[in-house]
């Protein structure tokens, strides 16, 4: 049976992060220390990822209609719950370990050993994910991929840690990178919080993706007069789009059947994974529109895009 790419990325992660864990026990570094839980918890993101990719694929059922995208968004946000304890474990120690002044300087090379393993590690799961997700198109991959490169990132402040002990002798460096570290570690967790929240409360799509689909809208002719009440948001791997479109009122009921499933199918064009309703409107007869703190966004047939 052929292994996920998140499979791969997390037995890949929990073998760097022993790796860097044993570092640490035999180096004495806080800083790696903390960079190894930052490798657990990539894992365990990971883990929760596969199994709410695959749980949010599942296609709709009785007791869930409109689907079970909104997993993997519950899913960031028990990653963020269980990140945020983990940068707080790594603080209090290094904080505790600058406050008693008693702190011993780490063994600087098998540190540093450990540490440039694991970066070559993230650097090469990062570009495997990457390469998966473009073959996919699966965001939650993508997204993995930009997590795992951002371990570059925390490495290299560990090294910076490191290099300055090993001149000057001071344990102090250690526990201050590895309170870089953290602070690097939080910037992703707020991150992870704020993207899962917003998909819960149905935050619009992103404004690239509001843009191609009103660029498809723009692209109706005839019998097509105009648009308005645009409304999208989002559930996992899934787009959902509301929109209302106006016709002529000599338009017959099939003919304005016909339209609508032709909007439907433009917009399902533009954006893939996207489940689109179409409300139509009657040319000259003014309905409730909704007001523009709702979000909704209007438009004109063959309207100029610049």
């Amino acid at each position: 049976m052929r292994l996920h790419p998140l499979a791969i990325a997390i037995l890949a992660t929990l073998l760097l992060g022993a790796i860097k864990l044993v570092v640490a026990l035999l180096s004495g570094s806080r800083a790696v220390m903390a960079s190894a839980a930052d490798s657990l918890g990539d894992a365990v993101v990971s883990g929760v990822n596969l199994l709410m990719v695959r749980a949010a694929a599942e296609p709709p059922d009785e007791g869930h209609p409109w689907g079970h995208g909104k997993a993997e968004a519950l899913a960031s946000l028990t990653q963020a719950v269980l990140l945020a304890g983990v940068v707080v474990g790594v603080v209090w120690s290094a904080v505790a370990s600058l406050l008693s002044g008693t702190a011993t300087p780490p063994k600087v090379g098998p540190a540093v050993i450990g540490m440039l393993i694991s970066m070559a590690g993230s650097f090469s799961i990062s570009t495997y994910l990457a390469r998966a997700a473009r073959r996919s198109g699966s965001l939650v991959v993508g997204a993995d991929a930009v997590h795992y490169r951002m371990d570059l990132l925390t490495g290299g402040a560990v090294l910076l840690g490191l290099a300055v002990t090993a001149v000057t002798g001071r344990a102090e460096a250690d526990a201050v990178s590895s309170l870089l570290v953290s602070a690097w570690m939080s910037k992703e967790v707020w991150g992870i919080g704020k993207e899962a929240v917003d998909e819960l409360m149905d935050r619009p799509l992103p404004e690239d993706e509001v843009l191609e689909l009103e660029r498809a809208l723009r692209a109706l002719g005839a019998p097509v007069l105009a648009w308005h009440d645009l409304r999208t948001r989002r559930a996992g791997p899934f787009r959902f789009v509301q929109v209302h479109v106006e016709l002529p009122a000599s338009l017959t009921f099939v003919g304005a059947h016909e339209v609508s499933h032709q909007v439907e199918q433009a917009l399902a064009a533009a954006l893939p994974n996207t489940d689109v309703i179409v409300h139509l409107d009657v040319e000259g007869i003014e309905f409730g529109r909704l007001p523009p703190s709702a979000g909704a966004r209007s438009g004109e047939i063959g309207a100029d895009e610049a």
